[in-house]
């Protein structure tokens, strides 16, 4: 299975569910996506929930090209939930890599209560 996503406008959010195996051009496409729906919705919150496919660390590192080509900056707070336990390595390396590099604020979350919670916080920060 390839990687599928579906990208929604919420009250406050750019809302993203993403499920299957990732590779370079998939992601790329996935994040150029976000970006385009928050510029349209002129939304800078976006709220992902995805169970991905054991990601490699190499997919962690290549986030950092991604977000950049895609237009995402320090301006996009990005709050990710990965459900798949043996994903979660991978996606806090892709969280260190996104900080480090300063590509956007990002944190990632156990569960959508607290990612939800993070975002409306750092709105009124």
């Amino acid at each position: 299975m390839g990687l599928e996503y579906t990208i929604e406008k919420e009250p406050s959010v750019i809302s993203v569910t993403v499920r299957g195996d990732i590779d370079y051009l998939s992601l790329d496409c996935m994040w150029k996506d976000i970006a385009a729906a928050c510029r349209k919705h002129q939304c800078t919150d976006i709220l992902g929930v995805a169970e991905i496919e054991a990601p490699t660390s190499g997919d962690a590192y290549d986030h950092a090209s991604i977000l950049a080509l895609a237009g995402l900056n320090t301006d996009y707070r990005i709050a990710w939930v990965e459900s798949n336990p043996q994903s979660r390595d991978t996606a806090r390396l892709v969280e260190a890599v996104i900080r480090n590099r300063g590509l956007a604020t990002g944190c990632l979350f156990d569960n959508v209560a607290d990612a939800r919670q993070w975002l409306a916080e750092s709105r009124l920060s």
